[in-house]
């Protein structure tokens, strides 16, 4: 309807030019005014008002309806735009402790699932991903989640992991790194020589029942265990400070941003 009474507008001006008028009178919705020289703007022009594109993440692609995106590095890897369990790069998405794939709402020893513990904090053995170094239990002397164990896996499909250390590593060394707010969020915004961007939001962690940095720091789950001390696993780390990858016991609650292999 304001496209046709615009236009009717227009129309009736350009009419009226022939009669020596020269200006074209718009009234608003507000009721305000606005005078167009006819003869000197001969070019009326309509089109829709879109909402901002979002470009945090560019070139983006999809696979098993989750989006993706190339930073053009080195090993080919690509990140996924959004953690497990969100839909948007600025949304928190689950927490996982390490070698889970559900989020829960306790995280310490007593809840891990491989793991005898006598207490929240008392871990007296591992049953899995156990080098036999430090704690007893099974011996299996794994060093990176099988498929079954890793998050990103289990909830998006064989297509999706978990990023190792070395991945993560790469995206710190290769891409440039600030933090900056996306819709409100704050987080870490890593762009590659390519140009393109990917968004972690600062999502704290889980510890026990409650929540951490939120807001402050993020992190976020590798697929690779600490090989020197078995009850701790690796893990990527930022906040205003810099982006680096960290070591934090596995019963934490941390976030999880799944890679590809470079199809």
């Amino acid at each position: 309807m304001k496209k046709q009474l615009l236009a009717t507008l227009g129309l009736a001006a350009l009419c009226m030019a022939s009669y020596a008028a020269t200006l074209m009178r718009v009234t608003q919705t507000d009721g305000s005014v606005v005078e167009y020289d006819v003869e000197k703007d001969s070019l009326v022009d309509f089109y829709e008002k879109t909402a901002p594109v979002d470009t945090t993440a560019t070139d983006t692609t999809q696979i098993s309806n989750h989006a993706y995106v190339d930073l053009g590095l080195p090993s080919g890897t690509l990140w996924a735009t959004y953690n497990i369990g969100a839909t948007k790069p600025e949304e928190f998405g689950d927490y996982f402790a390490w070698g889970e794939t559900e989020p829960k709402e306790v995280y310490d020893w007593s809840t891990y699932k491989y793991a005898k513990a006598s207490g929240a904090w008392n871990l007296d053995s591992l049953t899995k991903y156990n080098s036999g170094k430090i704690y007893e239990g099974t011996i299996d002397n794994l060093l990176t989640l099988l498929p079954e164990d890793d998050a990103a896996t289990a909830n998006w499909g064989s297509e999706w992991r978990m990023p190792t250390n070395e991945e993560q590593r790469e995206l710190v060394e290769e891409c440039q790194y600030q933090m900056t707010e996306v819709n409100g969020v704050y987080g870490a915004k890593f762009t590659g020589k390519n140009g393109n961007s990917v968004f972690f939001p600062a999502a704290g962690d889980r510890y026990g029942s409650d929540a951490y940095d939120v807001g402050d720091y993020g992190y976020s789950w590798s697929s690779s265990l600490y090989e020197k001390y078995e009850s701790i696993a690796r893990n990527l780390s930022f906040y205003e400070g810099g982006a680096y990858w960290d070591n934090y016991y596995r019963y934490d609650g941390f976030p999880v941003r799944a890679v590809l292999a470079k199809k």
